[in-house]
């Protein structure tokens, strides 16, 4: 079965999906701003991935079914759609065993495949804001946009979402700008392609130029060891947006798993891995399901900052593996993507835990003498109710938690028992619980290095003087993600990942006026201010109203701190001092450095971000570069011949691919940057293939 292509999203399809979000997140005015747009998102995300099953023909072979279910809700009662229809087919419908529905939604729902994970697991936003009466007027749009979707990606709703979706995620922040096509496979090629060479290298001992040359040499036996070696690969996207890059990936990943495999299989299955074995003779379960199964299981890892971003990286990888599916019934196979895409602040976190300050966490500052009760926890050991006293074996529960908790949702898969579901939702809720509990203590020291050995300070606009001590609230803010917890074996036993692989923000780190308006949305409609009128006359509003610009402040103070952190601490030393005058840090250049403390010795990095290498700020980042690793082409690309089509023509972004072993032997830019060298569309696949050897 091969994957639609990609198609590029016309004005009408792209304007229909911002009328989709905008008409329910308007509908989701009593929520927070900061939770809206995130519910609202969801929300669309359940509506797309009932389109994809009702497309695949899984909803009872009625490929309308979600139309048909809100035209007939219509006609028993205005308004009631959300609350009698489409919550109950995502939080029983698909995520409850037949027998545990009540009976009326047998007679109104059909009968539906079981999906008990993916995008109608239930969150805590459900658990809040699940019960508000949302009128129907909220999903006409979408259910609109769904059709014309439908009709443009006739072989999958995916083909049609890739660019659509990255151009909405990096048009929040900035230029809304989708990777070429050539480039996204160039990125993806000389990182995923060479990686599998170095490896085949080491396995037969010889080099080949390409994966094609590869492939045609192999003897089964080595075809088996080297499908073992691809998976056993691991890809982090720490920005991974829309999930665009992170979807490349998996196709490429299930390209060459399948292509290996056929190799591998004159040998017998005792060549080929367990997880990549093809079902029974004369079964009519899918080939391909068991290589998605364990490449989205355990090679891809995404995480971004924010909360709707994660969910349509989510939507897309999950939307790949109803593709791969064959009957309903392997949905319930599909793996769990809240594990491997996760949502955090990459730059702000612990890399490395040091066992010994974990396990006595010292006393929060000016603390009095006789503690109370409730702060004993946030003292000495945090983990006495899970019995563990030590930060090894909070890892070691948390790794066995995690792998049962896998285990246990394979085996609810292939029994399909109401025993085998309850206890993946117990197993889940304890693996989230402990997570909760090392993330808050780990937090705690990440307060005591910022405020004791930092010495950071938060600006106060309302106190008697500007500023006022860092608190551990203040750290929560920020959102910080612990990498040093969530992925310890993989930095401490295997160096890092294999692979890093994304398209860094853009921009320098200030306070972001896009950023203020979603964060303080309840605030602006207190004031029966709109968000526009504070983007285009933000000095304006703020000298009339006293509370915008008491929650400016409140913000710029937050934005300020972080600043603070990235410049003092040492993670960030080639970025945060660039010579001469420099007073701006930029994210883009941040997350390169925090990507190559990720990446593994003799691992592969292929990034966008923004151009750097010409500037004179940035010599300190490009010396280090050149020592630390192995650059293989650092390309400045500019928007001057239409490479992105809604974007300025004076948009610029820099493509750079690294081997992280060093140094490098010549100067690896290029530039087309100016009017007359930049480059066409059509002409970026030819000069990508003249500037990079995928074999090196």
């Amino acid at each position: 079965m091969g994957l639609s292509a990609e198609q590029t999203p016309t004005p009408a399809l792209a304007a229909g999906f911002q009328q989709s979000w905008q008409a329910l997140t308007d509908a989701l005015l009593p929520l927070p701003g900061d939770q809206r747009r995130h519910y609202a998102t969801l929300l669309l995300a359940r509506l797309i991935a009932v389109g994809a099953l009702q497309q695949r023909g899984y909803l009872g072979g009625d490929e309308w079914y979600l139309h048909n279910q809100f035209g007939q809700s219509q006609q028993r009662e205005l308004n009631r759609f959300f609350a009698q229809v489409f919550q109950p087919l995502c939080q029983q419908g698909f995520t409850l065993p037949a027998e545990e529905w009540p009976p009326l939604l047998h007679q109104r729902l059909g009968a539906l495949p079981f999906v008990p994970t993916g995008p109608f697991r239930f969150t805590e936003l459900d658990q809040r804001w699940g019960h508000l009466p949302l009128p129907d007027a909220a999903f006409e749009p979408a259910l609109n946009w769904l059709a014309d979707l439908a009709a443009v990606a006739p072989e999958g709703l995916d083909g049609g979402l890739g660019v659509l979706l990255e151009q909405v995620v990096n048009g929040y922040g900035g230029p809304g700008v989708a990777t070429p096509a050539p480039l996204l496979a160039s990125l993806c090629d000389r990182t995923i392609h060479a990686t599998l060479l170095d490896r085949a290298a080491a396995l037969t001992g010889r080099r080949h130029r390409d994966t094609d040359e590869l492939l045609q040499d192999l003897a089964p036996a080595e075809a088996g060891a080297l499908l073992a070696e691809l998976g056993q690969l691991t890809l982090l996207d720490p920005a991974c947006g829309s999930g665009r890059l992170l979807v490349a990936a998996l196709h490429q990943l299930l390209d060459l798993a399948q292509r290996l495999r056929a190799i591998a299989l004159p040998s017998g299955d005792k060549a080929v891995p367990s997880w990549a074995h093809l079902p029974p003779a004369g079964s009519s379960l899918s080939p391909s399901v068991g290589l998605y199964q364990h490449l989205a299981n355990h090679a891809l890892y995404g995480l971004d900052l924010w909360p709707p971003a994660v969910e349509l990286t989510r939507l897309r990888l999950w939307l790949v593996g109803v593709q791969h599916t064959r009957r309903p019934s392997e949905l319930a196979s599909l793996p769990d993507l809240t594990l491997t895409v996760l949502q955090g602040n990459a730059l702000v976190g612990l890399v490395r835990v040091d066992d010994e300050r974990f396990d006595q966490v010292p006393a929060r500052r000016g603390a009095k003498a006789k503690t109370p009760a409730s702060e004993t926890l946030l003292q000495g050991n945090l983990l006495q109710p899970l019995i563990a006293d030590s930060y090894q074996s909070v890892l070691a529960e948390r790794q066995v938690r995690l792998e049962h908790y896998r285990s246990q949702t394979q085996l609810l898969a292939e029994v399909g028992n109401v025993p085998a579901y309850a206890q993946a939702d117990f197993l889940r809720d304890r693996l989230d619980e402990l997570n909760a509990i090392a993330h808050s203590k780990l937090t705690h020291l990440l307060w005591s290095e910022c405020s004791q050995q930092l010495s950071l300070r938060v600006p106060d606009p309302n106190g008697s003087r500007p500023t006022r001590p860092l608190s551990q609230a203040d750290i929560e803010v920020a959102q910080p993600f612990h990498w040093g917890f969530y992925f310890h074996h993989r930095l401490r036993d295997q160096g890092g990942f294999d692979i890093v692989l994304s398209h860094f923000p853009s921009g320098v780190v200030e306070a972001s006026k896009a950023e203020f308006v979603e964060r303080y949305a309840s605030l602006f409609e207190q004031k029966n201010v709109a968000p526009s009128t504070f983007l285009h006359n933000q000095q304006s509003v703020l000298t009339i109203d006293p509370d915008l610009t008491q929650a400016w402040a409140e913000y710029r103070g937050q934005v300020a701190w972080v600043s603070q952190y990235l410049r003092r601490c040492d993670a960030y030393p080639h970025s945060s001092q660039g010579g001469e005058g420099q007073s701006r840090l930029y994210w883009s250049r941040l997350f390169l450095e925090r990507s190559l403390q990720l990446l593994r010795p003799d691992g592969r990095c292929a990034v966008l971000l923004d151009p750097f290498w010409a500037q004179r700020n940035s010599a300190p980042l490009r010396h280090w570069l050149q020592q630390q690793t192995d650059l293989a082409t650092v390309i400045d690309l500019s928007n001057h011949q239409g490479l992105w089509a809604h974007a300025p023509g004076r948009t610029t972004l820099c493509a750079l691919w690294l081997h992280h072993r060093g140094p490098t032997r010549a100067c690896p830019y290029r530039a087309y940057a100016k009017p007359d060298n930049a480059l066409t569309p059509t002409a970026l696949g030819d000069v990508l293939q003249r500037l990079i050897d995928p074999a090196k």
